[in-house]
């Protein structure tokens, strides 16, 4: 088959990795894919490379806004796209400008072309566009979340909670498809511990330190871990925080101000291949999840990092990432609560065997269940359905 993605994101940020691992994985197929996304650099023209078998095509950034999206110069080099080119199907991931008004003209003029939209963030409604300032794009954003999903022949969903969303929306059933994201089990996996120590050195950290992570740039809820790093580190003198990833700014003085700040590590901006070397090092992963909307939606990208790290994963009870952590017994679940998280890192710090148990079990998910191959696998057979 041949395939169109197209990403609202820049490259290299946020659902991009979502739609990539599942085009390479289909490209491993023989499936000829292509992924469009906005480029990090180019403001006025488009540039094309083959990466793992997919052929990424990044357009301008010239005029978009934060994330992606909205780009004039964007939008319009992917309408050329796809109206020179007919694909078998067409995914739109998510639904700003950049992919809403480009997969729907592709659909249109080319007879065949089935529309696909993935649904990957709770983004109106309480969701991540009501967590700040209320902007006109974001109004008309809340129209296109919704509207796209009801034009879609088909809709893939990261989460129960979207899945319940698109049905009360009256999409039929059998045109919703659960597909959460997958684990990066080739590059990301427990290693022996003369690894561990080479990485450590690395980045000039002491071999005894016990290290808490957090991996990425979705951080509305970094606060809290961040008071639950101060409760553990005045009882664990050898311990270390580190962010992998840019800091929010929001989250500077709070840091600044901290006792323990020169434990508190900030990566700033990283490739992939210094995110996995970070990752192999540390004891315990943070998933901090306060509830509402947004992340009861979420189908964090980073939770199959953590479970391909063979590490447990400490997170609050919400959305799909409860039942995961319930069912797989792959981490421990706390309430909202700097000390109540604070005590579950410390009993992973304190009982090795636990540790170890739970870091087992999140390494068998990812390698078992939700592995890009295996969630790969399901994506496959929906768009074989969707083609009869």
């Amino acid at each position: 088959m041949k395939i169109l993605y197209l990403n609202h994101n820049l490259y290299g940020e946020g659902t991009f990795f979502r739609a990539f691992n599942f085009a390479r994985e289909l490209a491993k197929r023989g499936h000829n894919m292509t992924l469009i996304t906005v480029s990090q650099k180019n403001k006025f023209k488009s540039v094309e490379n083959i990466i793992e078998g997919v052929r990424i095509i990044e357009t301008p950034n010239f005029l978009t806004l934060d994330g992606g999206g909205w780009g004039l110069p964007d939008i319009f080099s992917r309408i050329k796209i796809v109206k020179k080119e007919k694909f078998d199907i067409i995914h739109g991931f998510d639904h700003k400008p950049n992919v809403y008004f480009p997969s729907l003209f592709g659909r249109l003029i080319h007879k065949g072309t089935i529309l696909f939209s993935d649904w990957a963030d709770w983004w109106g409604k309480g969701g991540i566009n009501s967590m700040g300032r209320i902007k006109p794009e974001t109004i008309i954003e809340e129209f296109l979340e919704e509207d796209i999903r009801k034009r879609a022949d088909g809709v893939t969903v990261t989460s129960k909670a979207l899945e319940k969303r698109a049905k009360n929306l009256g999409i039929d059933n059998e045109k919703i498809f659960y597909v959460p994201s997958g684990c990066f089990t080739e590059k990301i996996k427990p290693l022996p511990a003369e690894k561990k120590e080479e990485y450590k050195k690395k980045f000039n950290i002491e071999q005894n330190k016990k290290i808490m992570m957090f991996i990425g740039r979705g951080q509305a809820d970094l606060g809290i871990i961040i008071d639950s790093f101060e409760i553990v580190r005045e009882k664990v003198e050898n311990c270390l925080f580190i962010i992998v990833g840019p800091l929010e700014k929001r989250y500077e003085t709070k840091i600044y101000k901290s006792k323990f700040n020169k434990d508190i590590v900030i990566t700033g901006a990283v490739d992939f291949k210094t995110v996995v070397e970070y990752s192999v090092i540390a004891d315990v992963y943070m998933m901090p999840l306060s509830d509402n909307p947004a992340n009861q939606g979420r189908g964090p990208i980073k939770i199959g990092d953590y479970l391909a790290g063979g590490k447990p994963i400490i997170a609050n009870p919400v959305g799909d990432i409860k039942e995961w952590i319930e069912k797989y017994q792959c981490g421990l679940l706390a309430n909202y609560d700097a000390e109540d998280m604070a005590e579950c890192i410390l009993k992973v710090f304190n009982d090795e065997k636990l540790a170890e148990r739970l870091g087992e079990n999140a390494r068998y998910v990812a390698e078992n269940i939700l592995s890009w191959k295996n969630v790969t696998d399901e994506l496959e057979k929906i768009y074989i359905i969707g083609r009869k």
